[in-house]
């Protein structure tokens, strides 16, 4: 489909998509998508729009605003705009860049993490080309006129924005293949496995990796997405849903051996983790 847009040059493609209602309550999914060459004249700003943009930058320059902050979009990076409040971008010149619309229950929590992983809505990607080829790969099906299901669509927005964040861990750490925890993320992992029924805390787990506070909660939550202190009650949790399961030991003694020296501080945190009491976990069938 070919777009008569302000600013919008011959070449360009827009293609609208209409969501089932079952892809809006348990996918992710397209409301438009597009390839645009553009000149200066192409500017949008919106005090609301019902979906979340993503714009990869091919060539040429634009600006982006959201929030009261203005960023500058260059050739190789990634803008994503939650576009629920004030919002606008423009080209600064002549420009090339691909760009969908997306939406799906679980998009905001996407969204939110690429920010705090990036710093910013504009960002470089570690590799460029894949992600220019994940994008294209919504505008080619439609210029094409192929079949796509909802499903098969929302699993291609899954691996993009996956990609993205992956591609932030794969690019700051170096390594390569499935795991990319850095060499502090791992032993910071084995200190708290050792020291979990200890009265730890995060200075104690930073000192042992050799590294500030901040720093080391900054490259914790880069390479897991958690923090190190969710690290921690997860591996008490594990360890006490073991203890309950197969000893037959005083829940007073459990919390204990897991960390907690207050019986009702273990048992409130257990029941707001896992959803049920120690005991009534204990008597629940697996």
């Amino acid at each position: 489909m070919l777009t008569n847009e302000k600013g919008v040059l011959p070449g360009s493609d827009l293609y609208l998509i209409t969501p089932s209602d079952n892809a809006k309550e348990m996918l992710f999914y397209l409301t438009s998508c597009g390839h645009y060459y553009t000149n200066s004249d192409y500017l949008i700003r919106r005090d609301y729009y019902h979906s979340s943009l993503i714009i990869y930058l091919c060539e040429g320059q634009m600006s982006a605003m959201t929030g009261g902050k203005k960023e500058i979009i260059k050739p190789g990076e990634v803008c994503i705009l939650d576009c629920l409040g004030s919002h606008e971008y423009r080209c600064m010149g002549h420009a090339e860049f691909i760009w969908a619309h997306l939406g799906g229950s679980n998009f905001p929590t996407f969204h939110k993490r690429l920010i705090q992983t990036y710093g910013s809505f504009v960002f470089p990607v570690a590799h460029p080309e894949e992600t220019r080829r994940q994008l294209e790969q919504f505008t080619y099906s439609h210029r094409n006129n192929q079949t796509v299901s909802e499903w098969k669509t929302s699993e291609q927005i899954y691996h993009l924005l996956i990609s993205l964040l992956d591609q932030n861990t794969s690019a700051e750490t170096g390594e390569t293949g499935n795991t990319r925890l850095s060499e502090s993320t791992r032993d910071a992992m084995e200190f708290i496995r050792t020291h979990y029924a200890e009265q730890i805390s995060l200075e104690d787990i930073a000192q042992a990796v050799s590294l500030s506070q901040y720093h080391f909660s900054r490259v914790f939550k880069r390479d897991c997405g958690y923090s190190p202190h969710e690290f921690l009650m997860i591996t008490r949790m594990d360890r006490a849903m073991y203890l309950l399961k197969t000893t037959d030991q005083p829940i007073k003694v459990i919390s204990r051996l897991v960390g907690y020296q207050n019986e009702t501080t273990f048992t409130n945190a257990f029941t707001g983790r896992i959803g049920l009491s120690p005991s009534k976990f204990r008597k629940f069938p697996i």
